[in-house]
């Protein structure tokens, strides 16, 4: 679309946000917890990526090169 990166994070976020509210969040460990949000925070920054106009293609393979791929609000 022809969101600014800004507006495009702020919609996805909110999204998400709505998403988070139907999450089963009733864990038999509690390291089961920790383990599915950091997926789903992997998740959202890979999705978040996909999502950039191609303009950020040089910035997009750049983080996606990194040995750890920083989480979406770093």
């Amino acid at each position: 679309g022809d969101l600014s990166v800004a507006s495009f994070y702020a919609a996805l976020k909110t999204k998400w946000e709505e998403l988070d509210y139907h999450v089963n969040d009733d864990w038999n460990c509690g390291s089961d917890n920790e383990l599915y949000w950091q997926k789903e925070w992997m998740d959202r920054t890979f999705i978040f990526l996909r999502g950039l106009h191609d303009e950020f293609e040089f910035i997009r393979s750049q983080i996606l090169n990194c040995d750890e791929t920083p989480g979406i609000e770093e």
